[in-house]
């Protein structure tokens, strides 16, 4: 049975606000938010949040405050007359869709929307393939084997990119750990975001920051481990693994929660940095039982971005991912065309917030 892709309500009015754009209904502006939120039937928030994802994905450019927002002309892309079937490709992910970080499932729904308008059939195929120790033969039954069909690995890792190899089959990774494979990889350096949000609270006179490692891979762990050691050695302070960045193979709420209180009878930290939402919602729930208030006691840095956290009292840090680079070079990999490996790397723009604050006084 196929699995129920889960979409936020944003997500899902943006496709209603697809739909209608591709029908032609709206060929030149959009009307107002409050028309768009009747129609829709959800609430205006949403939809200032759906016509954002719009325009992160190429359907909208914003018309500026109180403005309408124009459509941008899509161009019908005509397949070749001798073409019979759309090529196909594959996106292969370890969970459901929506169960993936809100920037991931904007890259795949960025790409999928880019190799459509090439002619490409676009699936998606789940199966969990992060926890492998090693290649599985079943994989031989989830994904073609043909050289034609190109893969598309998000946060993948060495077992698979070992079965593809092995195979033959196109594969690039979108994240993940890639070890020492001969395998081109897309993303977003976790390493170089630790390595702002360090530079970023230690210029407020933080020195006791906390990274908690939960069920990170030991190669994805190291890089962030590395640089929030450079950016306290660069201010004199040493570095204790145990306590800067505790670690755990598990991540589930319980985890995180009895990590940080350790690391509060140890000494309180004026600073977290936190690589997920789901991190951040227990982190909140914690402090609030102890009484500690963002940023007055504590300040806040997410490694990530989440259409959520814009609802978050006080406005969140964070970091702004190149959703449409992303998906722009994960097309041209798919379409055959070279990437160079300078280029796949990528940072992300810090959105300072209002949740980091000058470190309280001892």
């Amino acid at each position: 049975m196929a699995r129920i892709e889960r979409k936020t309500a944003a997500e899902m009015a943006a496709d209603a606000i697809k739909a209608e754009i591709s029908t032609g209904r709206w060929a030149g502006r959009l009307p107002g938010s409050r028309t768009l939120a009747t129609e829709t039937g959800v609430s205006q928030p949403t939809v200032a949040a759906a016509l954002a994802i719009l325009v992160e994905s190429g359907w909208l450019e914003s018309g500026g405050d109180r403005r309408a927002f124009r459509v941008i002309p899509r161009t019908p892309i005509v397949a070749p007359a001798s073409a019979s079937k759309h090529r196909r490709a594959i996106i292969a992910t370890h969970a459901d869709v929506g169960d993936l970080p809100h920037t991931t499932r904007r890259v795949i729904e960025s790409t999928r929307e880019k190799l459509g308008r090439r002619g490409w059939a676009v699936e998606i195929v789940t199966f969990d393939f992060l926890h492998a120790k090693r290649p599985h033969k079943s994989w031989d039954h989830l994904l073609p084997i043909d050289p034609e069909v190109p893969v598309i690995a998000v946060f993948g890792r060495q077992p698979i990119g070992e079965w593809a190899l092995k195979h033959g089959v196109r594969m690039i990774f979108l994240g993940g750990i890639i070890g020492d494979l001969r395998l081109p990889m897309v993303g977003v350096r976790s390493a170089l975001l630790a390595a702002e949000a360090m530079k970023q609270l230690t210029a407020f006179g933080h020195r006791r920051i906390v990274l908690p490692l939960c069920d990170r891979p030991p190669t994805f762990a190291a890089g962030l481990k590395d640089a929030v050691k450079a950016g306290l050695e660069n201010v004199g302070v040493s570095y204790v693994a145990s306590y800067h960045t505790p670690e755990s193979p598990y991540q589930r709420p319980e985890v995180v929660w009895n990590m940080l209180e350790s690391a509060m009878d140890r000494a309180m930290p004026t600073a977290l940095i936190l690589l997920d939402w789901k991190e951040l919602v227990t982190v909140s729930c914690l402090l609030t039982k102890r009484g500690l208030r963002i940023p007055d006691d504590v300040s806040v840095i997410l490694l990530n971005e989440q259409m959520e956290a814009d609802w978050f009292v006080p406005k969140l840090s964070c970091f702004r991912f190149p959703v449409m680079r992303l998906a722009q070079l994960l097309t041209r990999w798919v379409e055959g065309q070279p990437l160079e490996e300078s280029a796949c790397r990528l940072s992300a723009d810090f959105e300072a917030g209002a949740s980091v604050a000058p470190a309280p006084l001892p």
